[in-house]
């Protein structure tokens, strides 16, 4: 296998892929936490999720239920003009539509004073919930604080006008202040009182761009006396709630910003999924840090482009191209980057396998059914790299037919975006651990570190003839003395470049090389986490 994985290059591509993935990372790195940063483009904003409401001090005011319905449906233009935003920050100007999803969110809180006299205070809503908790102000100091749009209340059915203002961040006085609404409520003596909130929630995509995070935070609500006698969070979506389209998230790994979905947990406990929907109920819920509510969800357009290509698969069961369309649906949504599996992929990855082998049966001339055949046989092999030898010579066999189909019909494989190389690719990182790729990489950085050391030297000097030894009469038979030969003055000392100084450009070369490296095993570390 080494000699397929190996041969027609001088460093291994996995190398040079991992360097540039190194590189790019520590150019961030060092972006956010050694120069101060600027707003730029293709810096997603961090968005705020939904939150509970919360009272402006001690209070007697008991939540004795609260009934919260999240409806998920794919973002218009419209939604645009509702979300603060600057959208130059992010690139979003060129985008119709800056998010792929949103979703609308209605909460009933029923409140209850047990009291013998009415109670009047200041009610708070949080519109930035999650800002508190990222390092914002440092990838974007000069934009405008995303925040939930569209918020409305009305209290026991008649509206009530809010007001928003910003407060100091609890995360310091260095963060920016975070926008808060407000609003005036007076609880009857003894009776109840129901607060209805509206607003807009923009969803958040991860990098890879097939899941969007959904939360919601609960424990703002700890505030009231008491614990909540019954929450209910219901979520809707545009497509059927199972585990094929939802994603319990990691304990510890729910992280902001929230950009990588790794590998899935159960969904919270208790969930009743019926239909489109999913339901979670909880009984005196005292609500803390740990039970904030957190999950990963299909991008709608996903879930559309997947309902398209099953139904042309099962109109036209012979149609070898809507199997090929379908398999490579399913290989996008079974993988993440570097053909590891995706939170998703117990759901589509064996999905993706059969439709690749009813593809390559239907289009025996075809390459591309065989090259994704191979990448979803190694892909859930990927992060354990502990793939049986049947399955290494499975994948190897798949990618040659591959290769000699595209030798003989070489626009198929481009057009279909899948091709042989992309597997000799995938093996080749597979193949990779990091410390073979810090070695790669070391030694490919030290000659260039080399390189560039001697490239900073003076030229060697260049012997040159004295104008005053140049002949210049015509040749002559009678052997001539060769004229002295006097070499250029060497530079002084202050021009001259020593070796002393050479060695220390290079070490320092060595060193910064050597601490990206730590730097770059170090993230790999926080990113397995």
């Amino acid at each position: 296998m080494n000699a397929i994985l190996r041969k027609n290059r001088h460093w291994p591509r996995p190398a040079l892929a991992i360097g540039c993935s190194l590189g790019l990372e520590c150019i961030f790195v060092a972006l956010v936490f050694v120069v101060p940063a600027r707003a730029d483009v293709g810096v997603k904003p961090v968005l705020p999720g939904g939150s509970n409401l919360q009272p402006e001090g001690e209070t007697p005011i008991q939540m004795a239920a609260e009934k919260v319905v999240m409806t998920v449906r794919s973002a218009t233009a419209a939604d645009n003009a509702a979300i603060m935003l600057n959208p130059e920050a992010y690139g979003y100007q060129f985008q119709p539509v800056w998010f792929p999803a949103v979703a609308e969110v209605e909460a009933d809180f029923t409140m209850r004073n047990p009291t013998g006299d009415p109670v009047s205070m200041t009610v708070w809503f949080p519109l930035a919930s999650a800002l508190e908790n990222v390092a914002w102000d440092e990838l974007n100091p000069e934009e405008i604080v995303p925040r939930l749009a569209d918020f409305q209340v009305a209290v026991d059915g008649s509206p009530v006008e809010t007001t928003v203002g910003e407060l100091p961040n609890p995360q310091g006085a260095d963060r920016p202040p975070l926008p808060w609404a407000s609003f005036p409520v007076t609880f009857p003596a003894g009776a109840d009182t129901n607060i209805h909130v509206s607003y807009l929630l923009p969803l958040h995509q991860s990098i890879k761009g097939s899941e969007l995070a959904l939360y919601y935070i609960f424990q703002t609500g700890a505030g009231w006396a008491g614990p909540i006698g019954q929450a209910e969070l219901i979520v809707n979506l545009p497509y059927p709630a199972s585990v094929a389209t939802m994603a319990g998230i990691q304990a510890g790994s729910f992280g902001l910003p929230y950009n990588i979905a790794t590998e899935p947990a159960d969904l919270p406990a208790g969930a009743v999924l019926d239909g489109n929907q999913a339901r979670w109920t909880w009984q005196d819920f005292e609500p803390g840090p740990k039970d904030d509510f957190s999950i990963w969800i299909m991008d709608p357009g996903e879930w559309q482009e997947l309902d398209t290509a099953r139904a042309a698969a099962q109109a036209d069961p012979g149609n070898g191209q809507a199997w090929l369309d379908l398999a490579s649906v399913y290989r996008s949504l079974a993988t993440a980057g570097y053909n590891s599996p995706s939170i998703f992929s117990s759901s589509y990855l064996q999905s993706g396998i059969e439709a690749f082998h009813k593809a390559a049966g239907l289009l025996p001339e075809h390459p591309a059914p065989h090259a994704g055949m191979a990448l979803l046989t190694l892909a859930s092999y990927m992060r354990g790299k502990d793939a049986p030898p049947e399955v290494i010579q499975t994948v190897q066999d798949e990618m040659e037919i591959a290769r000699n189909l595209e030798a003989q019909n070489p626009s198929l494989a481009e057009e279909a975006g899948i091709t042989s190389s992309m597997v000799e690719e995938i093996l080749e990182i597979y193949v990779y651990n990091d410390a073979t790729a810090t070695a790669d990489w070391i030694a490919l950085s030290t000659e260039w570190a080399k390189e560039t050391a001697e490239a900073t030297l003076p030229p060697e000097p260049t012997l040159t003839p004295s104008p005053a030894h140049i002949s210049t009469s015509a040749p002559s038979a009678t052997p001539q003395p060769l004229p002295t030969i006097l070499p250029t003055p060497l530079p002084t000392s202050a021009e001259a470049v020593t070796g002393g100084e050479q060695s220390m450009i290079f070490g320092v070369t060595v060193v910064v090389i050597l601490l990206v490296v730590v730097g770059y095993l170090a993230l790999r570390k926080m990113k397995a986490k």
